[in-house]
């Protein structure tokens, strides 16, 4: 089985970008001196990569998914709270059955303006050195 599989046609976050900006993230996460967890996931808010560094708090592993979850379905940052009435208002659960959770530190991924997946990072530190690792996994992204 050597076929080649890929879903970047789809408009899909890949493995190898999502593997690429977990790394981005975790190595921002090591230059700020903190420990986090970091998801990847599709635009549907489906997991492609994760990780949680050693030490990292055992809630950060849901924190990140929820922001990814967040930031994925609503196309925007994590912290963008839907207006009251929209379908995604509040804590809806989506995605890998993880409510959305609205702080900073989950970013949406585009490739040429399209959604195609999004970032999360929940730390045992600030939301602002959150967002910092954010940035840095969304890098890869160009």
């Amino acid at each position: 089985m050597n076929a080649r599989v890929s879903i970047a046609d789809t408009g899909d976050v890949t493995l190898a970008e999502a593997t690429a900006a977990v790394g981005r993230a975790v190595a921002e996460a090591q230059r700020l001196g903190t420990s986090v967890s970091v998801a990847v996931g599709g635009n549907q808010g489906r997991l492609v990569a994760f990780s949680k560094m050693d030490g990292a708090g055992c809630m950060t592993a849901r924190g990140a998914i929820g922001k990814a979850v967040a930031s994925a379905v609503s196309g925007k940052a994590s912290e963008v709270m839907p207006p009251p009435g929209d379908d995604l208002y509040g804590s809806v659960v989506e995605g890998e059955g993880t409510a959305a959770f609205h702080e900073l530190g989950g970013l949406s991924l585009r490739r040429h303006g399209a959604l195609i997946g999004a970032i999360g990072v929940y730390g045992d530190a600030s939301r602002d050195q959150d967002l910092n690792c954010a940035n840095a996994g969304g890098a890869a992204f160009g």
